[in-house]
């Protein structure tokens, strides 16, 4: 089973698939896509390939920061969020981290490393974060991962419970990674943030990514957004060019076009309200309100011959040419749970019939 969404090419020769006739609702990446302006800058960078890239990326930082409202010393790049999310514990020598679940696999894979380990926090019955819970979890950690909103549930933190966290881990000198790379989808995502308290505070690392909200998954880049003491610590331990040439030009230009950030904004926000209000209108179906550009849902209906249930859903939606995310590789779900990301009407709707097809 696919450890990640987005592996189509598994997806191709597992199921005997065309790449053309397939739909891609397992990985969480703009639908919009790549817009020509970006494509022609990529190709134009294409000529300079043969020399490095810049290595402080001083111009891209300088267009990021601004995106986000921060200065330039207080973002590091790298290679994809993942990256980064690899490189904080080892930087900071962090050993005992708290992880809320489910959760991105890939925090308690980085809070291993290196003689680590990691605690895990379980969940109110709706997915909710058990904000006490978590408090009285703290002790004797040096980390806590948290990600809002959540990935797989696409459930938000409140901002006021997230500063209470906060304080509570200043308190008691634990490392708050800040996992914020679907903020963009979100209905509030100026508002949600916590950026503003992450330049301020030695405690708060935020995590952004262009992967999604800008689609640059297969370019690669990402963020960290901390103190500049932080910042520089991280540096540190960072390889040289850890970014490439190619996605620091799509980066530049994307950031450019205030048109692609408007359309995509509105898009999803329309496209998340339908697509819940339809998978809601399935009985075999438990759906869960989303914040971000993806929905978490559970098959609810009995097993049976051929059913959905044990995993089912996903081989018989592929086989239609409709990729979902089974979810059961994530801690506290099993095989009933499945993701579907939100993409254009016209391919929310094909994933509305496909699934009336497989569960009626």
């Amino acid at each position: 089973m696919d450890e990640h969404g987005g592996n189509i090419e598994q997806a191709l020769k597992q199921y005997s698939l065309v790449e053309s006739a397939v739909i891609d609702f397992s990985a969480n990446i703009n639908p919009l896509g790549i817009p020509y302006a970006v494509k022609r800058a990529v190709t134009k960078a294409m000529d300079s390939a043969h020399n490095y890239p810049e290595c402080e990326y001083l111009e891209l930082r300088k267009d990021l920061a601004a995106f986000y409202g921060v200065k330039p010393q207080n973002l590091l790049l790298d290679n994809g969020s993942v990256s980064l999310i690899y490189l904080i514990p080892r930087a900071l020598g962090l050993k005992k981290a708290l992880i809320p679940v489910p959760a991105f696999s890939e925090y308690e894979k980085a809070a291993c490393l290196s003689s680590g380990e990691a605690a895990f926090l379980k969940p109110k019955a709706d997915f909710s974060l058990d904000v006490d819970s978590l408090i009285k979890g703290l002790r004797g950690k040096d980390s806590l991962y948290l990600a809002n909103p959540n990935n797989p549930t696409s459930l938000s933190v409140d901002k006021k419970d997230l500063l209470m966290v906060l304080k509570e881990t200043k308190n008691r000198g634990v490392i708050l990674i800040l996992d914020e790379v679907f903020m963009e989808f979100s209905d509030s995502p100026r508002e949600a943030t916590l950026i503003g308290e992450a330049v301020q505070s030695q405690g708060l690392i935020i995590l952004r990514s262009m992967t999604k909200f800008f689609a640059l998954a297969g370019l690669r880049l990402g963020g960290a957004i901390a103190h500049p003491k932080v910042i520089a610590r991280l540096k540190k331990y960072q390889p040289p060019w850890p970014v490439n040439s190619l996605a620091v030009s799509a980066a530049r230009e994307f950031l450019k076009d205030k048109k692609y950030i408007r359309d995509s904004y509105k898009l999803i926000q329309e496209e998340k309200v339908f697509l819940y209000s339809q998978l809601s209108g399935f009985r075999a179906l438990q759906v869960w309100r989303p914040s971000a550009n993806f929905i978490l849902c559970q098959t609810n209906s009995p097993p049976r011959a051929g059913g959905v249930r044990g995993g089912g859903i996903r081989d018989r939606l592929a086989l239609k040419g409709i990729l979902v995310r089974d979810c059961s590789n994530f801690r506290g779900l099993d095989k009933s749970f499945f993701r579907v990301a939100v993409r254009a009407r016209k391919e929310n709707l094909k994933l509305l019939s496909r699934l009336k097809e497989v569960l009626e």
